[in-house]
C-alpha cells in the first residue's frame, strides 16, 4: 500500500503520462473506502481478473487502511 511519503508498487503518479488526467481519493474522504472497493469489484466483473489478484488485494488493504485512518482522524 502506498502513501505520499512511501509510494506503493502500483503508484499511478510515477507511471502517468505528463498530460494524463488523474483522480485521487484520500483517506479523509468518507466515500473513498467504498469507492475503492467498488473499483476492485468492477475490475473483477468487467475485466475478469481473479478475485485474489495482487492489485485487487492491495485495493482492499487500502480501503481498510482508509477506514482505520478516519477512525483516528475524525473530521
Amino acid at each position: 500500500m502506498g502513501t505520499k511519503n512511501n509510494p506503493g508498487k502500483y503508484d499511478c503518479y510515477s507511471r502517468a503520462e505528463p498530460d494524463e488526467p488523474i483522480f485521487t481519493l484520500r483517506g479523509s474522504d468518507p466515500f473513498a473506502p467504498q469507492l475503492v472497493r467498488l473499483w476492485a469489484f468492477m475490475r473483477r466483473v468487467l475485466i475478469g481478473v481473479d478475485i485474489d489478484d495482487e492489485k485487487g488485494l492491495e485495493a482492499k488493504d487500502v480501503a481498510d487502511a482508509m477506514e482505520r485512518w478516519r477512525l483516528n482522524h475524525p473530521l
